[in-house]
C-alpha cells in the first residue's frame, strides 16, 4: 500500500511539473503573439511541443486513476495509517487546481493576444493587396496611352 501511495504522490508531482511547464509555454504564446513581427513558425513549435505534455498528463491521469481504484477502499479504511501520504496527495492536487487555473487564465489571454495578432496581420495583408492592385492598375493604364501628336502644332514648314 506505502509502495501505490508513493506512486500517486509521484505521478502528481510530475503532474505538477508538466503542468509549471505548459504555464510556461503559455506565457510565451502570450509573448510571441504580441511581438510586432508575429513568427507563426515559432507559435507552431510552441503548439506542439504543449501538445506533446498534455498527451504525457493524460498518461500521467490514466495511471494514477488505475492506482487510485485499486487501493480506495483500502486507503478510506485505514486513513489515520496513511495521514501524511493523504496529506501530501492533497498539497498535490490542489497545486495542480491552482495550475490549472493559472493556465487557463493564461491561455484566456493568450487567445485575445492572438486575436489581435491575426487581426493584425489581416489587416496588413489587405493594404498589401491593395497597394499591388493599385500597382498593377497604374502600370496597365500607362501602357494602354498611346502617344497621340499634339493638335495645336503646325506641321507645316
Amino acid at each position: 500500500m506505502k509502495n501505490e501511495l508513493q506512486l500517486l504522490i509521484e505521478s502528481l508531482e510530475k503532474k505538477v511539473q508538466i503542468l509549471q511547464q505548459i504555464f510556461s509555454i503559455s506565457k510565451d504564446q502570450y509573448e510571441l503573439a504580441g511581438e510586432e513581427e508575429f513568427q507563426p513558425d515559432e507559435f507552431d513549435r510552441l503548439v506542439d511541443e504543449k501538445d506533446g505534455l498534455l498527451k504525457d498528463m493524460e498518461r500521467l491521469d490514466e495511471g494514477f486513476d488505475r492506482t487510485y481504484q485499486r487501493i480506495r477502499d483500502e486507503l478510506q479504511d485505514k486513513k489515520e495509517l496513511y495521514r501524511e501520504e493523504i496529506g501530501s496527495l492533497q498539497d498535490l492536487i490542489k497545486q495542480t487546481v491552482d495550475l490549472g487555473a493559472q493556465i487557463q487564465a493564461s491561455e484566456a489571454r493568450a487567445k485575445d493576444r492572438m486575436s489581435g495578432a491575426i487581426l493584425r496581420i489581416r489587416q496588413e495583408l489587405n493594404q498589401r493587396k491593395t497597394t499591388a492592385r493599385t500597382v498593377s492598375d497604374y502600370y496597365k493604364t500607362s501602357n494602354n496611352i498611346k502617344y497621340v501628336d499634339s493638335i495645336f502644332l503646325d506641321k507645316k514648314k
